[in-house]
């Protein structure tokens, strides 16, 4: 299973950012899908902290219009929300001792603590601080790292962004 971070949903959901076509292309393509894709929650809260947030976006969305977008995303058959599991503890335990002894990083950790309690190998993201988690597989398809999901693409979802 594939999973994708705060920066596509962020850069899909913004129709002003240079990459929105690609972000929201690429999350049509996932949410009709028939292969099944996820978000960890943590993804989820990155996403709306970032796209509520004025010194962050120039044009930020009300807390509600994050949500639904969220929501919407939820009707995706494929899609997954992952949660930690009562193996959290253990999987960060790890994680943590693989780490470098530097500034930041940590971050993302509890996003790819999730990831791996779930068995997901391969991230789409722009975050390249993601990259440290030797177990992750991670890919920026905003700015040239190509991924193409093997069903074709179908026009469901793009609702998504229209409106936003």
């Amino acid at each position: 299973m594939i999973a994708l971070d705060r920066t596509i949903l962020a850069c899909a959901v913004n129709r002003y950012a240079p990459e929105h076509a690609r972000a929201a292309g690429l999350l049509e393509e996932l949410a009709n899908g028939p292969a099944p894709w996820a978000i960890a929650w943590p993804s989820v809260h990155g996403f709306l902290t970032l796209v509520t947030h004025p010194h962050a976006v120039a044009r930020p969305l009300r807390p509600a219009d994050a949500w639904a977008f969220v929501t919407n995303l939820r009707e995706s058959g494929s899609m997954r929300l992952l949660a930690p599991t009562e193996r959290h503890a253990a999987v960060v335990d790890e994680l943590v001792a693989s780490l470098p002894a530097e500034p930041g990083a940590a971050a993302g950790l509890e996003t790819a603590a999730i990831l791996r309690e779930h068995g997901v190998r391969e991230l789409l993201s722009a975050d390249r601080g993601m990259r440290r988690f030797a177990f992750l597989s991670v890919r920026d398809p905003l700015h040239g790292e190509p991924w193409s999901p093997a069903a074709a693409p179908l026009r469901r979802y793009r609702r998504l962004t229209a409106r936003y």
